[in-house]
């Protein structure tokens, strides 16, 4: 079978999903999303195509909406994903089944699977949430879920989920407010925000190691005398890999939203133990 896998990751869940998907589909592929984006066009050459990608916001990261303008999907007859998630619900596979339908495809499989917590923006505390404990139930959980969907991948046969595992659900109030805003505005609302309404920046602790750098998906990030600056022309793709990876923790955010706090200085860090600042840095 032959199978190519499109994935993108900032912190690890989503690349270790992919490993561990990878080993269970013989004669597959891992392809790095973002190492495409300067692409003109993308086209696939397998008949059987995978994508692996986080939530982002409730919906697709940035990286991944400017993939699916790009890729020409002809080639495949069978799309499938899987997304990533903290435990919140999403409306990832809604939005990129609108952007398939552009080439008149659609999932045909698609599976959310629950990672442990990686956003340090929120009141939720990274430390709290990613207990060895927890990190394990979570990791067998996956597993056993990787196991009946690649059921369906190998007889390509179609696997909508019915119920959702989410921690978290949307408020009534949310889902109406959601259902009348257009998908596409979404995605342009979170590249402002982290455009122009949140400031990343390095506090005392940094040691001009130079990890963010190295590791900014969207080279963003530039070492300037040993001080990290994030480039006001440059998109940030809000992977987070810079923050989790630090390895000081002198990575902050200051938020510029009404209302709207930034708990970074008291949060702690994480990213996925199997997954290192260079494996993700490949994917450049």
């Amino acid at each position: 079978m032959n199978t190519e896998i499109y994935y993108l990751s900032g912190t690890g869940n989503s690349l270790h999903v992919a490993r561990e998907l990878q080993k269970k589909i013989s004669e597959s592929k891992l392809i790095p999303i973002v190492r495409l984006l300067n692409n003109d066009v993308i086209k696939t050459n397998a008949d059987m195509v995978g994508f692996i990608f986080p939530n982002f916001c409730l919906t697709i990261p940035i990286p991944i909406h400017e993939f699916l303008k790009k890729v020409d999907l002809s080639s495949a007859h069978f799309l499938f994903a899987i997304c990533t998630r903290g435990g919140s619900q999403s409306e990832a596979f809604e939005y990129f089944n609108i952007l398939l339908k552009r080439q008149g495809k659609k999932l045909h499989a698609q599976l959310d699977i629950n990672m442990p917590w990686n956003y340090p923006f929120g009141k939720q505390n990274l430390a709290a949430t990613s207990t060895e404990k927890n990190i394990h139930n979570l990791e067998n959980k996956m597993q056993k879920r990787l196991d009946v969907f690649i059921q369906y991948i190998h007889a390509k046969e179609e696997y909508i989920e019915k119920g959702i595992d989410s921690n978290y659900k949307i408020p009534h109030w949310q889902k109406v407010l959601f259902s009348l805003i257009p998908k596409s505005f979404n995605y342009v609302s979170h590249r402002y925000m982290y455009q122009k309404l949140l400031r990343f920046y390095s506090d005392s602790n940094c040691t001009g190691c130079g990890v963010c750098e190295k590791i900014c998906l969207s080279k963003k990030i530039e070492l300037i005398g040993k001080i990290p600056v994030w480039k006001e022309e440059t998109k940030c793709y809000a992977c987070y890999a810079c923050i989790n990876f630090c390895p000081q923790q002198a990575i902050q955010i200051e938020s510029k939203i009404p209302f709207v706090g930034s708990f970074t200085e008291i949060n702690g860090r994480y990213h996925h133990k199997s997954i290192t600042y260079k494996d993700i840095a490949k994917q450049r």
